[in-house]
This record gives C-alpha cells, structure tokens and sequence, in this order.
C-alpha cells in the first residue's frame, strides 16, 4: 500500500471517527427517548441539547487529541482517552445546563441514559474498527515505511521487534551501518544497504521513483558513543520530509518500569518508575474509587455487627490506626478493626503469631477471615492506600528489614493495597525468616513492574479463594 497516501488515509479515519461519534450520540438519544418515553423526542429544546453536546464532544475530544492516531499505542490507551474526554463533555453540559437554568426542561434519567449509552457505543464501535484497523496493517495495507540506522544489537532488536509486531502496520524498508563488512547482509528481510552517509540520498530516490511512495520515519538506532553521527543526520535530515526518531540504546539495562520527563529543560529517565504512571495511574484510581465506594456501601451492615461484636468481647476502640509507610515512603495512617488487646507499634519487631494472647476472641475470627482490613477501604477513599498493591508493613518492620532485604523499599513506588499480587501467591501472615520476606518483595515488585487493571482484577477474584485458606494467618 502506497505510504504517501497515508497520511490522507489517517485523516480520513480520523473524519470518519467523527461523524460516526456524532451519529452515536444522536442514535443513543433517540434510542434512549424511544425506550423511555414510548416515542421518539424531536421537541426543539431536545434538538438544542443534542446539537450543542455534539459540538461540545467533537471540541473537547479534538481538544484532548482522542482523534489523534493510534497506531502501535494499546487499546486501553484510546479507552482511558475517550472515557476522561467524555467527562469532561458531561461536566461542561452540566455547567452549561446549571448556568441557563434548563435543569427541569430536561429528563435527568434521559440525560444521563444518553451519556452511557453513547459510551458504550463509542467503545463499541471504536473496538470493532481497532480489530479491523490491525488486521488490515498485518496483512501489509496502511503501513508507514521506516529506514534503521544501526545494524549492529540495537538495530537487529528494532527490525525483530517490527517483524513481530505486524499489527502496528510499520514495515522497515531498509538498514544502513558504517560497519562495510555488514553490507548487502540481511537480517528479518530487510538489506543493509549502505552507510549513515547514504540515508538522505536513499529518502530522496525512493520517492523519485513514484511520487506515491515515500519513506515516513527513520529510527536511529546507534550506540549513544556515536553522537557526532547521530548530529550528522539530524541535520541531514532536516531537508528530508521524514520524520526522525532515536532509539536510545539502553536496552542492556533492567528497565521494565521507567518514565521519560523533563526537568528544567534537562531531557530525564525516571529509572525506577511503576508500571502505573500517567493515564494508568488515573485509570487505577478510577477502579478504586468505584469499587471501594461500592463495597463500603454494600458492606456497611457487616461493619455494625463487627463494631458490636468487638466492642461486647473486649475493652477498647472498634477501629485503631496504625503508623505505616506508603507511597514514597511517607507515614500514613492505616484503619483496622481492633483484633488486639494492645497494639504492637512499638519499636519492637513483634508481628502476630500462632496462640498470640494479645488477640481477642472476636480479634482470633476477624483475623482469620481478613474482615479486620476492610476499614482500609477508607484509606482508598482517602487515596492513601489502593484496592490492591504492596501490603503495608508496619514502621518497624520496614526499618528492620529495608537493610536486610535488597530493593526492599521499591515497593513504596505505589500505593499500599488491601490485597496484593504477593497475598494470593501464598506470601501472606507471619515472615519467620527473612527469606520469607525476600520471597514476598520478589513479589511486590513484580506487580509493580507489570501493573496491569487485569491484574488488578485477577488478584481481586484470587483473594477471596486466599481468605478462606487461612493457614498463615492469625
């Protein structure tokens, strides 16, 4: 498929997600008007509302770049873009709504009946296009071109990558090395062709030869010892109508988690950044706070009996807090329902063990049962803690361990969960030794690494298996 045409192709996908956005709102404002009022509402005010949403909507999603192009970014990328553009269009209707005061023209029920189902159609719609859209780029249309410079570690790891990666509809058309020994070589069946002296020449011959095709990207993938000749074609380039990219050579190091940034106008890499930064982190917290609001709610007549029961059994406050480091490393103060006679804040490392006469009758069954943590659903609320992450270990025993465990306190780079990727894997209750610990971080920083919302809710649905087995806990 020629490449010089995609840009045009891209922007007529990108016009295409546009009237199709438009018409869903409109189909979903009549479905919604025809299933809740028995007929289709076409008043002039109902009109009003529905052109001035589909001109806000394709302000704010063009605005917030959701028609920007997707190609090699994750679906669930474009989701978290068109969910947070979508609340932002439901919060500018409401204003708009509050400030002419059209509130009771409206049916709040349709309103809002109309948003969720324009959402859904809007997922919809947007799934079903992503799968064709890949399907169609791995079968070799709608591709960009892209010339590597490198062809040494770093350059092979690029073209592998590409070859693999069909999907994204990225084809590598050529390799170029100063290394001459390596020339006419082929490596995933892409030639290198010639030196870093020979990229311009090749960009401007290629589109000589038909005035539809032309190279879109070159990657440079050269060690950053050769900065003169990464200069060299930064340069050259300029007068070329590619787009030019660098590949940083730091694949030998250990980075599943980083963070590119900048800082007064210093280009840097957060090498030791979790998994959920960014629109993650937004769509983790979203999670917590549905899910955690849900459950207090659902949950609140287990909260009074539990209150009661502790109260009649023993002496003492129902909750008590306890002083535990979060994200960052910073003390928080985490809830629990007293299972305990006395605290063990002390500087003491003394963790809950088996026959331990600090723990009531009630405390012995809540513990077991895990029912003392879910006042932590407070601490999500709150946003000091997570649904899931790193379980909280108390002061001390973080000071105790942090010198005895390597890469102990990276598991504070996210917010500490009720539950935890280490949790349903078995390493829960009492470390006896410290390998016992080594074994639980090994875990934490596991998830942290590779933090997914799927995982999210495969540890969810695992933890309630973990409850009932209850042989570490007490």
């Amino acid at each position: 498929m020629y490449s010089g045409h995609i840009l045009k192709r891209e922007q007529y996908i990108s016009g295409t997600f546009r009237l199709v956005d438009i018409l869903t709102i409109l189909l979903s404002s009549l479905l919604v008007s025809y299933v809740q009022f028995g007929v289709i509402q076409v008043t002039e005010k109902y009109v009003f509302f529905i052109t001035t949403l589909c001109f806000v909507t394709l302000n704010i999603f063009n605005f917030m770049s959701v028609y920007r192009a997707w190609r090699g970014k994750a679906f669930i990328q474009e989701l978290v873009s068109v969910t947070l553009a979508l609340l932002v269009v439901s919060l500018i209707m409401g204003a708009l709504v509050f400030l002419f005061r059209t509130g009771d023209e409206f049916s709040r029920l349709w309103v809002g009946s109309t948003f969720i189902t324009a959402y859904v159609g809007m997922i919809g719609y947007r799934s079903i296009a992503r799968v064709l859209i890949r399907y169609l780029r791995a079968t070799g249309h709608n591709q960009k071109r892209i010339v590597v410079v490198g062809a040494g570690v770093l350059g092979k790891r690029v073209c592998s990558t590409i070859s693999r990666e069909t999907w994204a509809g990225v084809k590598a058309v050529a390799l170029f090395d100063d290394e001459k020994a390596l020339h006419g070589s082929n490596y995933r069946g892409v030639e290198v062709i010639g030196g870093v002296n020979d990229v311009a020449g090749f960009i401007e011959s290629y589109r000589s030869r038909d005035s539809h095709e032309r190279i879109d990207h070159v990657w440079i993938a050269l060690p950053l010892s050769a900065r003169d000749r990464i200069e060299y074609l930064q340069e050259k380039l300029q007068d070329t109508a590619a787009s030019v990219y660098l590949v940083p050579d730091l694949y030998g190091f250990n980075l599943d988690s980083y963070k590119v940034d900048e800082m007064i106008g210093m280009p840097i890499m957060n090498m030791s950044a979790s998994s959920a930064q960014g629109w993650r982190a937004i769509l983790k917290r979203i999670e917590d706070l549905t899910i955690a609001s849900v459950l207090l709610v659902l949950l609140s007549p287990v909260f009074a009996i539990v209150a009661y029961l502790i109260k009649s059994d023993s002496k003492g406050p129902v909750f008590f807090k306890q002083k535990r480091y979060g994200i960052d490393g910073k003390e928080i103060l985490v809830w629990k329902f007293r299972s305990m006679s006395v605290t063990e804040n002390g500087g003491e490392v003394k963790q809950a063990q088996r026959t331990d006469p600090r723990v009531t009758k009630i405390g012995a069954f809540i513990r077991k049962t895990s029912i003392d943590e879910l006042p932590q659903l407070i601490n999500v609320l709150q946003g000091t803690m997570s649904l899931v992450g790193p379980r909280p270990h108390a002061v001390a025993h973080n000071e105790f361990y942090r010198s005895k465990v390597m890469g102990y306190m990276a598991r504070h780079k996210m917010h500490p969960g009720i539950t935890g990727w280490a949790q349903v894997n078995g390493s829960r209750g009492e470390t006896v030794e410290v390998r016992d610990m080594e074994e639980r971080i090994r875990y934490d920083l596991e998830y942290i690494k590779h933090w997914s919302l799927g995982l999210d809710f495969k540890i969810l649905f695992r933890t309630i298996s973990t409850v009932l087995n209850t042989k570490n806990t007490y």
